[in-house]
């Protein structure tokens, strides 16, 4: 089976920031750490700031490749590293692994921890609050550049440095870039999109956007 590394590993509780005029509760600002522990709810010490759209059993854990980092450094002409501090919200950045390859119902090994992949990250305006960059937000719908959320199959423990082993692949034609495309296409994808309703391993959240986008409204996050 493929493999990958974790790169990095990040962590956060919400705290009070404030952005240009608007200051809000976030936890998108998350710190880098050597080791984590992991339980059903996700990383040991890591929160969200806005629950609403965030966290829970299905969106446990966020997952970011490294390479996504380079493609949005050149379309925002940025230059974010993946190793410091969070710069869209990421838990765990890994190598070999992105929107491309990565697929619905996924598991993935890390350390002693199993993961499920449940849908990919939906982009908000806090993203280019936090990055400066005002187009960001529209930069990562349109490309698909989401990042992907997980689900705790097996908890334990995650070091930097451990290998990122696939598992199983249950949905190969259902890669966080097809989803994303999908759902950012100005004509619906009636067919390709009808068929996840009936998937059980991805996220409710997610299924919502789906129903919403068949419905003839437009896939994009507001806000």
């Amino acid at each position: 089976m493929t493999t990958g590394q974790v790169l990095s590993l990040k962590i956060a509780q919400p705290k009070m920031m404030t952005f240009e005029s608007e200051t809000i509760e976030t936890a998108i600002q998350k710190q880098p750490v050597s080791h984590v522990d992991v339980n059903e709810q996700g990383i040991i010490g890591n929160d969200v700031g806005l629950k609403a759209h965030h966290g829970g059993v299905d969106k446990a854990v966020f997952f970011m490749g490294e390479e996504t980092f380079y493609t949005l450094n050149r379309l925002t002409q940025s230059n974010f590293t993946y190793d410091g501090t969070g710069v869209y919200g990421e838990n765990i950045v890994v190598s070999h692994f992105d929107e491309r390859n990565v697929c619905i119902g996924d598991r993935f090994q890390l350390g002693s921890c199993e993961f499920e992949v449940s849908q990919p990250r939906r982009p908000c305006s806090r993203l280019s609050k936090n990055t400066g960059v005002a187009t960001m937000k529209e930069v990562i719908f349109e490309q698909g550049l989401t990042g992907w959320y997980v689900r705790v199959i097996k908890a334990g423990s995650i070091k930097q440095g451990d290998q990122v082993i696939l598992k199983a692949r249950p949905y190969p034609q259902w890669t966080i870039a097809n989803l994303n495309h999908w759902l950012a296409l100005d004509t619906i994808a009636v067919a390709e999109l009808t068929p996840l309703l009936d998937c059980d391993i991805l996220a409710e959240a997610f299924k919502a956007a789906v129903r919403k986008r068949l419905n003839g409204e437009s896939g994009k996050v507001k806000g």
